[in-house]
């Protein structure tokens, strides 16, 4: 599978209210299933290195940085 068709997807799947932003809560729920056993503890510090703008949501262009760095 093509990264940006799984970043499509993994956003389409996690963005639970459809407002084209993965929120705090829903991002806690994507790291939940992309590092699994590393931990949630993780969450706070990744979410903050991601949200490069600021704006206390996930953008679909930061996912897709995110994606390639922790999980390809």
């Amino acid at each position: 599978m093509e990264l940006n068709q799984w970043v499509d997807e993994l956003f389409e799947v996690f963005d639970e209210d459809k407002d084209g932003v993965i929120s705090r809560s829903e991002f806690v729920e994507l790291i939940d299933v992309l590092l699994q056993d590393k931990g949630i503890r993780m969450c706070e510090s990744i979410f903050n290195r991601f949200d490069t703008n600021h704006s206390n949501s996930i953008s679909k262009d930061e996912l897709k940085e995110m994606v390639i760095e922790l999980a390809l």
